[in-house]
């Protein structure tokens, strides 16, 4: 997947007509990301993985600015606020060459997969092995492109879609199953995400095809609540958006951990506060489930 593209820089304003503030906005995503860069040495990260560099920036220096003239009126460390607009100026920013488009993932809402090579040619044999398969299931698809390198290394199986997964990649799961498998999961802790990993066990068994014996189980590795402190990830504001009953759920779970249930984590995060991002994280977990 590719990164921001320059032609959807200017939301809503004229192509290629900029000012002064948006310059110096602009200027400031690009040190951000050249700060993320020389800290990590990884030249890709999500819009959310840069929002939380900038969030823990010492000498972030968000730049107020005097309207259109773009006077810096305050230099102040940057706020969760602040992201808002972090999109529109991630936009300019690469629009006016400040920053390279592949280096920002934008948010994305597609459904989407990858299969390890010869996957699809090896069902049968698959379905023979011992050990149980392993997949790995993202409702976060921005993430994706910075996961299927580590899915392609161990050889197993990315699905990734924005909420729930259609009756299509179901299907797609069950024409590919082994007698035994695992599907590992990642998803934000949030009210609307933080039960994914079940709410996908209800949906695979609810599809289940007419005398498939397949055993597939469903674990979380992450976000969970215990890894908000072990990571000493921040909590940011949540949506107040969404149904009563998730709310309710995500307020007990929050509250048995002493966690603020006004409040959720993203799996963005682990781009700063996790060793070699989230695509370490992964591999660390798969680590210790071996395909």
């Amino acid at each position: 997947m590719g990164g921001i593209t320059a032609n959807e820089s200017c939301d809503n304003d004229k192509a290629y007509v900029f000012t002064e503030t948006d310059k110096t906005k602009s200027k400031w995503v690009a040190r951000v990301y050249q700060d993320f860069l020389r800290r990590t040495g990884r030249p890709r990260t999500t819009l959310r993985g840069l929002f939380y560099h900038a969030l823990q920036m010492k000498d972030s220096e968000y730049p107020i600015c005097g309207g259109f003239v773009g006077e810096i009126r305050i230099m102040r460390p940057y706020h969760e606020q602040d992201g808002l607009k972090l999109s529109k100026w991630a936009r300019k920013s690469i629009a006016m060459g400040f920053v390279s488009p592949e280096a920002l993932i934008e948010e994305l809402s597609e459904e989407g997969g990858f299969l390890p090579e010869g996957e699809q040619t090896n069902v049968s044999s698959r379905r023979m092995r011992s050990s149980p398969a392993i997949e790995v299931w993202l409702n976060k698809p921005s993430l994706s492109s910075l996961l299927i390198p580590v899915c392609k290394k161990h050889g197993v199986a990315l699905v990734w879609s924005d909420r729930r997964p259609s009756q299509e990649a179901l299907a797609a799961l069950f024409a590919r199953a082994s007698a035994e498998m695992t599907i590992l999961t990642l998803s934000d802790l949030s009210p609307k995400d933080a039960f994914f990993a079940g709410e996908l066990a209800e949906l695979i068994e609810a599809s289940r095809p007419r005398g498939c014996t397949a055993r597939i189980g469903v674990r979380s590795i992450g976000l969970l609540p215990e890894q908000i402190g072990e990571l000493k990830i921040p909590l940011v504001q949540g949506s107040s958006k969404g149904q009563k009953e998730e709310a309710s759920r995500y307020a007990r779970l929050m509250k048995e951990c002493s966690l603020d249930p006004g409040k959720m984590a993203e799996l963005d995060a682990l781009e700063v506060y996790y060793p070699g991002g989230v695509a370490a994280f992964l591999e660390d977990a798969l680590s210790r489930h071996p395909a």
